[in-house]
């Protein structure tokens, strides 16, 4: 026995299946306090399916919360951006692509630093820790507790990435870091925007996966929660927590793959239209 929940900006779903069989559903509005709106939902389709929660292997729960908040510019933390890889990349620094708006609310701190790899894993420039150390003394008198550290090739050589969360930890000890080679692959702008887009959302997951957690506890649901990621396949609440830019296009996939199980076709266009984007595929 599964439950599946879909969290949208406008409504959430849930959904008691028993195998491929639906036994129950419902669709009521999704409330700013996300948990209200999964507990009433969970209950209805519990007390519908008259379901045993102890029998329930897992609840998947597809969020478009994270995505909306982008799109809308809200609850996003100031980011600040550390990217590895002077004297190289100061033509394209970071967030140069980004939306003037967008940026305005991360708040443009951005900082270039030596390191950084080659193609082949030679070193651009030797890592200087009193450098990140003078770099995050600035950020913490800022109040930034968000940050993203990005080095060109990491995925090739991710060892400047990790010596420098290690460095800004001793400065902030409590900070959310994002590492850019956890997240993206090897073209640096996009795996740098991930990670600046990952950073600024972490609160934010932190918080609704605890409101997600509440709302099962509120149920005595003690069945392990998963989160549904951008391809197709699910991850562990707490791991969405820490990596909340994966739900990013999640909620168009599920749209995706759920036409394609009920329709039964190969071949279709499907159009999934929400309470705040519309997506085509």
């Amino acid at each position: 026995m599964r439950i599946g929940i879909d969290v949208g900006g406008t409504n959430t779903d849930a959904v008691v299946m028993d195998g491929a069989n639906v036994i129950a559903t419902t669709k009521t509005p999704t409330t700013e306090n996300v948990t209200d709106g999964i507990v009433r939902a969970l209950r209805t389709v519990v007390e519908d399916s008259k379901l045993d929660v102890g029998s329930l292997d897992g609840v998947m729960i597809g969020t478009t919360h994270f995505t909306n908040a982008m799109v809308e510019r809200r609850r996003l933390e100031p980011t600040a951006c550390i990217r590895l890889g002077l004297p190289a990349t100061v033509c394209l620094p970071p967030l140069v692509d980004w939306p003037d708006e967008l940026a305005e609310v991360l708040g443009r701190h951005t900082y270039l630093a030596h390191g950084g790899h080659e193609f082949d894993g030679r070193e651009i420039s030797a890592f200087d820790p009193d450098e990140i150390r003078k770099i995050t003394e600035e950020i913490k008198s800022k109040g930034i507790n968000a940050i993203a550290i990005s080095s060109v090739f990491s995925p090739v050589n991710s060892e400047f990435e990790t010596k420098a969360a290690e460095v800004v930890r001793e400065v902030l000890p409590d900070a959310n870091i994002t590492l850019s080679s956890t997240i993206g692959r090897i073209g640096l702008l996009e795996r740098e925007n991930a990670a600046v887009m990952n950073a600024c959302l972490r609160n934010l997951a932190a918080a609704t996966v605890a409101s997600f957690k509440e709302a099962l506890s509120a149920m005595n649901i003690s069945a392990p929660a998963f989160i549904s990621q951008n391809d197709g396949t699910l991850m562990n609440a707490d791991f969405a927590a820490d990596y909340p830019v994966l739900t990013f296009a999640s909620g168009p996939t599920n749209s995706m793959r759920g036409a394609a199980f009920l329709s039964n076709l190969k071949d279709a266009i499907v159009v999934d239209v929400g309470g705040t984007p519309t997506d085509v595929g």
